[in-house]
């Protein structure tokens, strides 16, 4: 007897291809994540980070005196209000710019790595921004100077000075296409930005040079100042990055002398206050650094500092670093550190383990613990064990976070699958100086990478970046670029028989 033959019709071959193409490109369901406090931390709901271009740690700090190429010392400004936010802080003494240009600054601050430019920061998961975006913070950004094409499309929402210029000052708000992976921009954000741009002309229409350059830097303090109490307001318990660049100080030092930079610093400093008092209100972090600081020929003379005479000086390398959040250990750091330390320790400040993709900075301790991350294959179990005895355990997931760890202890930590797979180790040993990363690895899978943690690493580098993007990248795209024309190509073929065999009926 011959067997039966179904035939398929048409429309099933449609809804047959259709499920298949939605199923080939949709992404991967994402890895869960289970914290477990063994220590209490008090992990900040956001941070704030005023980029103050152009700003010399010389000037500011009381350890340091600002000198001319000619070596004649300069005057310092007199703050009243940063040395008040100095006393619940951390002040990092040698804080030092390995790059003395706005976008090199801002490039190596964001990437944690020395070498970092605007193509790196465009690469996939080579920011604090990338990093941030997984943890499910909201990327704001009110920019004067630094908004390279790269730092603007790390943003969710932007507002930016089209012109970089005090004199004719043009805010555009920007925010990212929306998709499935972009964050929805609350409508009231958007107004309260909206609002703030058409209110930053008025801050720059004074005669008086003093006037105009302060009123600059003071619109982008009261934006932020805007945008942290409206999200306090309206988004309680939303974590959020606001990056604040004001670029008056660095414009005063290029066209100005060493005293209307000085004049300016201290402008800034009679307006900071708000939002630093906003910051401990709301359980923020609050940081102050620069892209670069300033240098001078002599006094009385206007600075520079790219040009070769100024870009090896102190006053020009050195900038500040200061951070606050209600588990920071206030005082002086000292020790030799670099931007490229900034975004490991701004991670370790929010209590998050990971690093962006390119990383070569170390993390500046700041806090009292730090924290320990432990990733799977698959969902298992994972126990910490220190002394002998047993800490904590955790189940019934792929990745576990333990939190508020003692720094410079040995913890061991011993994971299993839940489907009975076999592990290349069942159990790794860990002396914990700085947050890390483990990764337990399936048998048969070589793991390059078992302990990730502030070393650094030979693919940390900028020449890797380009190799990586320019093959993992594109061959990813291809492959998925080849499946989709081929399912359009299956789908149109369907609909032609579907049409021909209608034809022949009638």
């Amino acid at each position: 007897m011959m067997s039966a033959i179904r035939k398929f019709k048409p429309f099933q071959v449609l809804f047959f291809l259709t499920i298949l193409f939605i199923f080939i490109t949709s992404p991967a369901p994402a890895s869960a994540l289970t914290e477990s406090e063994v220590n209490p931390v008090n992990t900040p709901e956001g941070v704030v980070v005023l980029i103050v271009d152009g700003l010399s740690a010389p000037f500011i700090y009381p350890e340091l005196t600002p000198h001319a190429l000619d070596g004649t010392p300069l005057e310092k400004a007199s703050l009243e209000n940063i040395p008040k936010i100095n006393e619940d802080s951390a002040r990092i003494l040698e804080f030092r710019a390995p790059q003395t240009f706005t976008e090199g600054g801002h490039s190596v601050l964001v990437t944690g790595n020395p070498g970092a430019d605007s193509e790196l920061v465009s690469f996939k998961d080579a920011t604090v921004f990338d990093v941030l975006h997984r943890q499910g913070y909201l990327c704001i950004g009110v920019m004067e100077k630094g908004d390279s094409w790269s730092i603007r499309a790390e943003q969710d929402v932007i507002l930016r000075d089209e012109n970089n210029s005090i004199n004719n000052m043009k805010i555009a708000l920007e925010q990212q296409e929306q998709s499935p992976d972009t964050p929805e921009i609350p409508g009231g954000l958007l107004q309260v930005l909206e609002e703030a741009a058409d209110k930053a002309p008025g801050y720059i229409t004074s005669k008086e040079t003093r006037e105009k350059y302060s009123g600059y830097d003071r619109w982008g303090i009261d934006t932020a100042c805007a945008v942290v109490e409206y999200m306090a307001r309206n988004m309680p318990g939303k974590k959020y990055m606001l990056t604040v660049n004001v670029g008056a100080i660095d414009s005063s030092g290029h066209h100005r002398d060493n005293y209307g930079y000085v004049d300016c610093i201290e402008c800034l400093d009679a307006d900071i206050s708000p939002l630093y008092e906003l910051c401990k209100k709301n359980n923020l972090a609050f940081v102050l650094t620069a892209d670069h600081g300033m240098g001078f020929s002599k006094d009385d003379s206007k600075g520079g500092h790219q040009s070769e005479k100024f870009s090896s000086t102190e006053e020009t390398q050195l900038v500040p670093l200061i951070v606050y959040a209600q588990d920071i250990e206030s005082g002086v750091v000292s020790g030799k550190h670099g931007q490229e330390d900034f975004t490991p320790t701004l991670l370790g400040v929010l209590d998050i383990p990971d690093r962006p993709r390119f990383v070569e900075g170390k993390q500046i301790l700041l806090t009292g613990h730090v924290n320990l991350k432990i990733k799977l294959p698959e969902k298992g179990y994972a126990e910490l064990r220190k002394d002998g005895n047993l800490i904590t355990s955790l189940k019934n997931d792929d990745q576990f976070v333990f939190l508020g760890l003692e720094p410079g202890s040995t913890y061991i930590v011993r994971a299993a699958l839940d489907s009975g797979k076999s592990l290349e180790e069942q159990e790794k040993e860990v002396l914990l100086e700085t947050d890390s990363v483990i990764e337990f690895m399936e048998k048969g899978h070589k793991n390059t990478e078992n302990v990730k943690s502030d070393l650094g690493s030979e693919e940390n580098t900028t020449s890797m970046a380009g190799f990586l993007k320019g093959n993992s990248e594109a061959s990813n795209s291809n492959s998925k670029h080849l499946i989709g024309y081929f399912v359009i190509g299956l789908v149109n073929l369907a609909g032609v028989a579907a049409i021909a065999k209608i034809l022949k009926k009638n």
